[in-house]
């Protein structure tokens, strides 16, 4: 039982951060942040979340085709594609990826 509630938690957080990821891209200029930022970002808003939490959220988030993703230097650097923005603002749902709310 205990194992199944922890299961869940780690769910939630995940659909949780791929979420914030994709708000806080929406909301910036230019629709793009280094995952630094978007790491502290999620930490700020209460999803605990590591560096390899992020660059894998970046990734399964690229593979749905919702950013796009590219090096700078030694950064990462996100960008929210087209279908990106409306699972931020709700227009689309993606499984994997909380719902924001109304």
């Amino acid at each position: 039982m205990l194992r199944q509630w922890a299961n869940s938690v780690v769910r939630i957080e995940t659909e949780k951060r791929r979420l914030e990821i994709l708000e806080y891209l929406l909301g910036t200029p230019g629709y793009e942040a280094a995952a630094s930022l978007l790491r502290l970002n999620c930490q700020r808003l209460g999803v605990p979340s590591t560096m390899d939490q992020t660059i894998a959220a970046l990734q399964w988030l690229e593979e749905q085709e919702l950013i796009t993703v590219r090096r700078h230097a030694d950064e990462i650097i996100a960008r929210i594609t087209l279908d990106g923005r409306e699972v931020a603002d709700g227009t689309r749902t993606v499984p994997g990826v909380m719902r924001p709310d109304p």
